[in-house]
């Protein structure tokens, strides 16, 4: 008997010691430091130049829809939108909805520009593979504006979302809040 309480003991103290991990520092990296030689995913910058897949993007923005608008600082359509996509960002300010901005830019100065001008400075980021990588392939991005709606487990639900000015995103976005 005293062995066996002995032994759930030192399992116990051992499981315990092996959960406990010191906390991890989240690290930036540069765009520059990073291998973006797969079109598997999209690889995207910041304003300040760090690196993000637009997959992790995602996965960051877990438990909430996320809206996503590809656009870029040349295109009149695009930036017509804008006012409407922040009216509807202000409808759902304090709801799970997220909006993500990927530019598809050639050149960062225009896009650093643009960001400013619309106030899309969070959130905001330049698609480095376009058009190579897989999802802009796979769901025919071949025109912009192009709006896409992930589900709030970050599964890509409608490759061909409505523009922030048409009433049928609300309808699509409050019918996914509902569930």
């Amino acid at each position: 008997m005293r062995f066996s309480v002995f032994l759930i003991v030192a399992l116990l103290m051992v499981s315990c010691n092996e959960n406990v991990e010191p906390a991890k520092k989240e690290t930036t990296k540069r765009f520059a430091d990073v291998d973006t030689s797969t079109n598997e995913v999209v690889h995207m910058s910041d304003l300040n130049d760090n690196y993000h897949s637009l997959q992790d993007v995602i996965a960051s923005h877990k438990g909430k829809l996320v809206y996503m608008d590809i656009w870029a600082s040349w295109c009149g359509p695009c930036k017509a939108e804008m006012p409407a996509s922040h009216q509807l960002q202000e409808k759902y300010k304090n709801k799970d909805v997220d909006f993500i901005y990927v530019s598809i830019d050639r050149n960062n100065k225009a896009w650093e520009s643009a960001t400013q001008q619309f106030q899309l400075t969070e959130n905001s980021y330049l698609a480095r593979n376009y058009p190579k990588a897989k999802l802009f392939q796979t769901n025919n991005v071949s025109t912009i504006p192009r709006y896409m709606l992930f589900d709030k487990n970050g599964r890509l639900v409608d490759s061909n979302a409505s523009r922030p000015s048409s009433t049928r995103i609300s309808e699509v976005i409050d019918a996914f809040l509902s569930i």
